[in-house]
């Protein structure tokens, strides 16, 4: 900073102020600093500031599983908000392991990042306490109760409520909800909203919970319909449960939509494309990433920010893959 300030002929308080975008400089001087910055190639240190500084130019986003397409969406959406505040995104995964999570946020810690963005793992035993010693701290997709921090979630409950009377005003009644673990806050509420919309019908829940990929719900079809072999439609808790569900029944014989009418939750490129395309609830997911983003920043500048729930909705996509239920001799392709 010094050689800058020497190549521009200005003070390295000058310099300082520019780079910072603090205080008031001259348009004039101000090009000359610029010109100067260039002419040395000066970078800024992070590591010198950091040691200067209480916390690093840093952001943790802890999510719960790494091979789940909706996290390379929110990540992308995040990373992008805070790469015009010159703010890193640093990546950790919990394989949906409160053990595991506390592990990396006790790495994290130790980088002093100035903000936390977390999905929590399922049973996260995380607590205000502990999210506290990361000054600005977020909570993303999913929710923990009594936990004094912004949430940011899409209308789960509406949601699904909306995508299984998709299916009952198609017709059916037997209707299988794939859903993700136990535990988890985006299980339950979306669990809510099938269960209030197939109970307002006069139909019986059918409940199947997974470890929320595919592999776990393609295991599970098979349970479903031997447990109930009268299925009509089913709906899937996300992207990996929607193609698991679809193995799960060609593995058994059976066709979507012939046999089987299904409704997505979270939507994936393969979707609009797939024989039938599949109709899903399309999460927004960007949009929430932006939004969880720009309220780590609120929390960092000292702005205000409601503890809480902080909802963006999601949108029904109508596809092809609901139809009216098959007849009993249509089941199994005969």
């Amino acid at each position: 900073m010094k050689t800058v300030a020497a190549h521009a002929g200005v003070s390295a308080q000058t310099v300082s102020r520019v780079l910072r975008g603090q205080g008031y400089v001259s348009e004039k001087t101000r090009a000359k600093v610029l010109a100067a910055v260039t002419a040395v190639g000066y970078r800024p240190n992070a590591v010198g500031r950091s040691l200067r500084a209480t916390r690093t130019p840093m952001v943790g986003l802890l999510i719960t599983d790494i091979a789940n397409p909706f996290y390379a969406a929110l990540h992308k959406s995040i990373e992008a908000v805070f790469r015009r505040r010159g703010l890193t995104l640093m990546l950790l995964n919990s394989d949906d392991d409160r053990e595991t999570e506390r592990q990396q946020l006790e790495l994290l810690r130790s980088y002093r990042p100035s903000g936390l963005l977390v999905a929590p793992a399922v049973h996260s035993s995380l607590t205000t306490e502990d999210l506290a010693g990361f000054g600005a701290a977020v909570l993303v997709s999913r929710s923990l109760p009594d936990l004094a921090v912004p949430s940011v979630v899409t209308n789960e409950p509406e949601a699904m409520g909306e995508a299984t009377r998709s299916l009952l005003d198609a017709g059916h009644r037997r209707i299988a909800a794939v859903l993700g673990p136990q535990g988890a806050s985006t299980t339950s509420r979306r669990e809510a909203g099938y269960r209030e919309a197939v109970g307002a019908a006069g139909a019986e829940p059918l409940v199947f919970y997974t470890d929320q990929t595919g592999a776990g719900a393609r295991a599970a079809i098979p349970h479903a319909l031997r447990a109930h072999p009268d299925i009509t439609a089913a709906i899937g808790f996300n992207a990996p449960v929607t193609e698991g569900i679809l193995a799960g029944l060609r593995d058994v014989g059976l066709r979507c939509p012939q046999d089987v009418s299904l409704v997505g939750f979270t939507d994936a490129p393969w979707m609009a494309f797939y024989p039938p395309p599949i109709t899903v609830v399309r999460q927004p997911v960007e949009a929430m990433g932006r939004l969880a983003a720009q309220l780590v920043l609120d929390l960092v500048d000292g702005t205000p920010v409601t503890a809480g729930l902080h909802v963006v909705p999601s949108t029904l996509l109508r596809r092809e893959s609901v139809v009216a239920p098959a007849g009993p001799t249509r089941r199994g392709g005969e």
